[in-house]
C-alpha cells in the first residue's frame, strides 16, 4: 500500500474535471432518494437510516445543488428544515436524545450549517449549530491525554480529528477568533505531538471509513499556518511522498467510504504541497470508487444511505475552486486576524 511514487495515472486531471459534474449528479440522485425516506422519528433528519447520515445527506444535496445548478435539491432540504422541525430537533438535542452523535454527527452538522449559511444565506440552523459547537468544545477540552490519543486513533464515529477540523471551519466562518486560537493551540500541543503513535503506515487498516493518520494530517495542515504545517509535514513524512492504492473491495460496510475519505486528505495534501502525485491519488481514489456502484449505489442499508455523501464532499473540494468559492479568502482573513492577535 505504501511505496515509491507510481507513474500510473487512472485518469488525466482534465478528463476528471470534465466528468465531475456528471458524477456529482449521479451521487446526488442517490442521496435524494435516501434523504426523502422516513427511516426514523427525527423531525427534520429522518431519512438515510440514521440522524448523522441524514445530516450529511442535507449537506450533500445543498453542495450538489450549488455546484451543478440543480436547485431542486436545495428546495428538498428547505422543505425538510421547517421552523417546526428545527425546533423539534433542538428540543431533542437539549433532552439528550442526540448525545450519541458526539462527535461524528455533531461535526457533520457544523459542516451543514456552514454550507447553508455561507452559500445559501440561511441562518436557521444557527441555534442548533451554536449549541452543538459548544458541546463539541466542552467534550474536546475534557479529554485526558490518553483519551485524546484514543480518539485520534479511532477510524469511525469517535475520530477526534474530524471533529476538530469542523470545529475550526465553523469557528472561522463565525469569526470566533478566540476559539480559533484555542483550537490552534490544541492542535499544536495535543495533536501534533502524536506523530509516533500515528505514522502514515498505520493506515493500512481498511475495515473502517476513516484513515486515522490521514485525518490527523489533514487537520494539522488545515489548522496550523502554512509554513508551520509544511515544516511539520516534512519532518513527519521526510520523503514528502507516499503512495496509497484505493481499495477495490469493501470487506465491511464501513470500508466502502474509505476511498472517498482518503481523497479528502489527498486534496488537502495537494493544496498544501503542490505535489501533483497527491492530486493523482485524489483522482484515482474518487474515480475507482465511482466505478464500484456496488459500494455506493446498490445496497441501501450497507452503503447507499451514506457513501454518496462522502463522494460529493470529495468531488466538491476540487470543484469549488472553479466556482469562486469564498472559503480560502475567508480562511486567509481569519489567519490574518489571529496573527494580529498573537502579535498584540
Amino acid at each position: 500500500m505504501f511505496g515509491p511514487q507510481s507513474s500510473q495515472k487512472s485518469l488525466t486531471w482534465e478528463t476528471f474535471c470534465d466528468r465531475r459534474r456528471i458524477d456529482l449528479i449521479k451521487l446526488a440522485e442517490r442521496v435524494e432518494e435516501s434523504f426523502l425516506r422516513r427511516d426514523t422519528d427525527h423531525a427534520a433528519f429522518c431519512g438515510c437510516i440514521d440522524w448523522h447520515s441524514s445530516v450529511h445527506g442535507a449537506y450533500a444535496l445543498l453542495t450538489a445543488a450549488r455546484l451543478t445548478g440543480q436547485t431542486p435539491w436545495a428546495e428538498i432540504v428547505d422543505a425538510a428544515l421547517s421552523n417546526e422541525c428545527l425546533e423539534a430537533e433542538l428540543t431533542s438535542l437539549r433532552h439528550g436524545k442526540l448525545d450519541h452523535e458526539m462527535p461524528y454527527g455533531f461535526a457533520w452538522f457544523l459542516k451543514l450549517a456552514k454550507e447553508r449559511e455561507q452559500v445559501w444565506g440561511k441562518s436557521d440552523l444557527r441555534p442548533l449549530a451554536t449549541e452543538i459547537a459548544s458541546r463539541l468544545e466542552q467534550w474536546m477540552y475534557s479529554l485526558s491525554g490518553e483519551a485524546i490519543l484514543h480518539h485520534v486513533q479511532r477510524r469511525e464515529y469517535g475520530n477526534l480529528s474530524w471533529a476538530l477540523l469542523n470545529m475550526w471551519e465553523w469557528s472561522q466562518w463565525r469569526k470566533d477568533f478566540v476559539l480559533c486560537e484555542k483550537l490552534r493551540e490544541f492542535t499544536r500541543l495535543r495533536i501534533v505531538t502524536l506523530d509516533e503513535a500515528l505514522p502514515l503506515s498505520s493506515d493500512h487498516i481498511t475495515n473502517e471509513f476513516f484513515a486515522a493518520s490521514l485525518q490527523r494530517t489533514r487537520t494539522i495542515l488545515t489548522i496550523l499556518p502554512k509554513e508551520e504545517s509544511l515544516l511539520w509535514f516534512e519532518l513527519f513524512c521526510p520523503n514528502s511522498f507516499f503512495s496509497m492504492e484505493p481499495i477495490r473491495t469493501a470487506l465491511t460496510p464501513h470500508s466502502a467510504g474509505l476511498n472517498f475519505s482518503r481523497a479528502w486528505t489527498f486534496w488537502t495534501l495537494f493544496q498544501s504541497t503542490q505535489n501533483l502525485a497527491f492530486r493523482d491519488m485524489y483522482v484515482h481514489h474518487i474515480v475507482t470508487h465511482i466505478n464500484l456502484p456496488e459500494c455506493w449505489l446498490d445496497d441501501y442499508h450497507k452503503h447507499a444511505h451514506w457513501v454518496p455523501q462522502f463522494g460529493i464532499y470529495a468531488i466538491a473540494l476540487s470543484t469549488e475552486q472553479d466556482h469562486a468559492y469564498e472559503f480560502k479568502a475567508l480562511q486567509g482573513t481569519a489567519e490574518n486576524e489571529i496573527s494580529q492577535s498573537e502579535g498584540s
